[in-house]
């Protein structure tokens, strides 16, 4: 098993957050190059705080086109709340479940989406339509999937201790074919020193890992880590309308990852057009406009649009570690959002930056 000198060098890293003290010394025959320091993002912000409105318990929010605040709050039963620009409220509604998206369409109708619910209000808060998530059915279809999904979980346990040990055993090979040819390094001599206890430790992991996964597990553990996975997809990470068709996007049936579900504005006719986005933190915002479907797929650093049949039109963005160039962290963009001239805008979490686009990626 040959590991790069890159992996010898997070495996390094891993040590000095451990608490383990690596020193560099100055007649070291080979060294880790420390990496450029990065632009100071604040350097060059893309806004300025102008005033702070402060809700509580907010789950999702919306704007409307008169710049009206719309957020969705509470975990079941939950709450609207329309605020003015200055942060003042002008109504709130009752909703029976946890509102866990939140859209306004062009006619100043409020979508609101959760646990695999869908509602239509007035902006006075009159309920218009209502009807179960297309996904939820499709959820409960693949309910032998799930169960499965959860037994294989279940025997696997948390983590794979078994395929660390085989790392740590490749990399202690490596030092000390080093340490026999005379060529290692003082930082890889102290790794040597303290790699067999840490090796130790995750030996009796895989064991303990081992007999667990020859252990069946209990009709009990099995029906609550279903229930609990059932509950977790039934979320609906958003949803939007270009005025023809709405959509939202849900986590997959089977295994990890989002969908993208289409219907009619009267939330009839579900399909999945859009399957195996990569979302982190439960966020998966996608949004609608003319120019088609834009997601912020903030797990692999990019926007991605769709047209209407789900066909992927066109991408960008990059993991960028200064957070200028590309996105930053190690999950953004988080939203995404137009204006009237169909502009694209994204932010970002942890930085909190904004930026903006044309409809084809430019900026």
């Amino acid at each position: 098993m040959r590991l790069s000198r890159h992996f010898l060098f997070c495996v390094l890293l891993t040590f000095l957050l451990m608490g383990f003290a690596v020193a560099q010394q100055a007649d070291t025959e080979a060294s880790i190059a420390a990496p450029a320091k990065p632009a100071n993002i604040d350097e060059k912000s893309s806004h300025v705080d102008s005033a702070k409105i402060a809700v509580s318990d907010v789950n999702a929010f919306a704007v409307d086109r008169q710049g009206r605040i719309l957020a969705a709050c509470g975990k079941g039963p939950g709450e609207v709340k329309v605020l003015d620009s200055e942060g003042k409220e002008i109504r709130r509604w009752k909703i029976d479940h946890q509102p866990e998206s939140i859209h306004v369409d062009a006619n100043g109708d409020v979508l609101v989406a959760g646990v695999g619910q869908l509602k239509r209000f007035s902006m006075e808060g009159k309920l218009l339509q209502s009807a179960e998530s297309p996904h939820a059915q499709h959820m409960r279809d693949n309910a032998d999937k799930l169960r499965e999904q959860a037994i294989e979980q279940l025997k696997r346990g948390p983590g794979n201790a078994a395929e660390t040990v085989e790392a740590y055993r490749g990399i202690i090979a490596q030092l000390e074919a080093k340490k026999q040819a005379g060529t290692i390094t003082p930082p890889e001599v102290r790794m040597l020193t303290q790699l067999p206890t840490v090796l130790k430790v995750y030996e009796e992991r895989a064991a303990a890992q081992k007999k667990q996964e020859e252990k069946e597990p209990t009709e009990e553990s099995i029906q609550q880590l279903v229930n609990s996975m059932m509950k977790h997809k039934m979320r609906i990470a958003s949803i939007s309308t270009n005025g023809k068709q709405t959509f939202v996007a849900t986590p997959a049936a089977v295994g990890f990852g989002y969908s993208v579900w289409r219907m009619n504005n009267d939330f009839s006719g579900g399909e999945q057009i859009v399957s195996g986005l990569s979302g982190c933190c439960g966020q998966m915002d996608v949004q609608c406009c003319e120019s088609g479907i834009y997601v912020a797929e903030n797990s692999r650093h990019r926007v991605v649009c769709f047209d209407t049949d789900g066909k992927e039109r066109i991408a960008w963005g990059k993991a960028d570690r200064t957070g200028i160039d590309g996105f930053t962290s190690c999950c953004n963009p988080m939203n995404v959002c137009f204006n009237d001239k169909g502009d694209v805008f994204t932010a970002e979490s942890n930085t909190g930056r904004i930026k903006q686009f044309d409809k084809n990626g430019k900026n």
